[in-house]
């Protein structure tokens, strides 16, 4: 967290971050109606759903009625791409003809093929107004020029964010996709006091600038550091070490999904869990994964998260489980923000069972983190993709500190006992040079498969 908290810098964008999140929810229930009532009349896929579920949209008009409808996946939208019609490139749920899209994204892919999201124009002004509250939020302000680090124009996280930044009115100086020379150059260069880029990829220059340009990050004039594009920066150890290395003011971080919105959730000066920014423009839920039941938005409450937009056009979801798997952190914050706060724990598709227990390789990076002698760059090793389950201890590499003097056995040991200690699963580390892991300038996955395996 900044050594000093100044919530009139931090004052919310819109008016409705600030409303009572009861009220917020009371007006969502008011619009569901709507939604429905639009996809049961432009959506071919959720039409034949609510056959298929014997729902009647008509009859759903509160949220414990909305409740009993059954969820959509990413499988559920992965098919729906799989063989679409010429005329409905995007899918059975492309729920506006095509000469009426106004944008085109797709998901990373870094969880299966990607799938595409069609924007009209007003959704664009739906995700505009909801990713500039995000922004605001993390402490970015218009007259401020911005290195915009994300070089995936066709991501979420790429050429919506750049848009919205552009409306919040900063100078917005698009330095990503080119080499990391050039990055940093423009960064001194254009002297901007603001980077935006993915966690990995922070990190990433973090440790090249001094090779590439000859200078260490802390004598770059960024001293507010943005990152997306998968957790990390609420790990003390990996935001301490970004705060230090960098000199930075602030680091904070934001996330969301090109199904729904591409960005939802965004730190504000607290740093103390990500707020919900989406208010009047997508409800949200919390359930319980295995269970599928509900999950009140209550500080240290756990689950996954799941979304339907409100007002979504181009393709529109229902109940999306977002695989995304949250600890809430508080529901009331000093910053005049009313809506829950949270911290993204990992993807429900990467939870490890180690004899019945769930464990997030997140999690076990986390701890490991913790270790003297050890860099925050765990990864879990497992034989093949598939590789969910676990009877004798989770294999770990372990990235060892160049500036350690300490023995790399007592760093094994030492990892070994504080993971079964917190975790209550075991792992057998393998400890490694920092030279033998390859940060992503995107996303790093915390899951890598064993290339001795032969299975793999």
């Amino acid at each position: 967290m900044t050594d000093t908290y100044d919530p009139i810098e931090t004052k919310p964008y819109d008016p409705i971050e600030t409303e009572p999140w009861d009220d917020v929810v009371a007006r969502h229930e008011s619009l569901l109606p709507e939604q429905l009532e639009y996809l049961d009349g432009n959506s071919d896929y959720y039409r034949r759903k609510f056959r298929e579920w014997n729902v009647d949209p008509a009859s759903i008009t509160t949220l414990e009625a909305f409740r009993e409808i059954p969820f959509t996946t990413k499988e559920d939208e992965r098919r729906n791409q799989e063989d679409p019609d010429p005329d409905r490139p995007l899918g059975d749920h492309q729920a506006v003809p095509t000469e009426r899209l106004n944008r085109t994204i797709s998901s990373s892919g870094t969880t299966g093929k990607p799938t595409y999201f069609g924007l009209t124009e007003a959704d664009r002004e739906h995700w505009n107004a909801v990713i500039k509250r995000c922004f605001h939020a993390t402490g970015i302000r218009p007259e401020e020029t911005v290195i915009f680090g994300v070089g995936q124009t066709m991501v979420p996280g790429g050429t919506p964010y750049f848009e919205a930044m552009t409306e919040l009115g900063t100078n917005v100086v698009p330095a990503g996709g080119g080499s990391t020379e050039r990055l940093l150059d423009a960064l001194r260069d254009l002297h901007a006091p603001v980077l935006f880029t993915t966690t990995s990829h922070l990190r990433y220059l973090t440790e090249r600038a001094p090779e590439i340009i000859d200078q260490g990050v802390d004598e770059l004039p960024a001293v507010k550091l943005i990152g997306g594009g998968g957790p990390g920066i609420a790990t003390p150890e990996i935001r301490n070490a970004l705060y230090e290395a960098w000199d930075a003011d602030l680091v904070r971080e934001l996330m969301g999904l090109g199904d729904v919105i591409g960005c939802l959730w965004a730190e504000c000066a607290a740093e103390d869990g990500m707020h919900y920014c989406g208010q009047g423009h997508a409800h949200v839920e919390l359930i319980d994964p295995d269970t599928e039941a509900a999950v009140p938005f209550e500080a240290g409450a756990e689950g996954e998260l799941v979304y339907t937009p409100l007002g979504r056009e181009a393709t529109p979801l229902l109940r999306y489980r977002s695989g995304d798997y949250v600890r809430i952190t508080g529901t009331d914050c000093e910053c005049g923000r009313t809506s829950p706060r949270m911290q993204c724990i990992g993807r429900v598709d990467e939870m490890l069972i180690y004899k019945g227990m769930n464990v997030f390789p997140s999690a076990i990076r986390d701890v490991v983190a913790e270790v003297e002698g050890a860099l925050p760059y765990a990864r879990v090793t497992v034989p093949d993709p598939d590789a969910v389950h676990f009877e004798s201890p989770i294999p770990v590499t372990v990235v060892l500190d160049p500036d350690s003097d300490r023995d790399p056995s007592a760093v094994v040991e030492d990892a070994i006992d504080r993971v079964r200690s917190r975790l209550k699963v075991r792992i057998d580390p393998q400890p490694v040079a920092r030279s033998a892991i390859e940060l992503s300038e995107y996303k790093t996955n915390l899951v890598e498969v064993d290339p001795g395996s032969t299975d793999a």
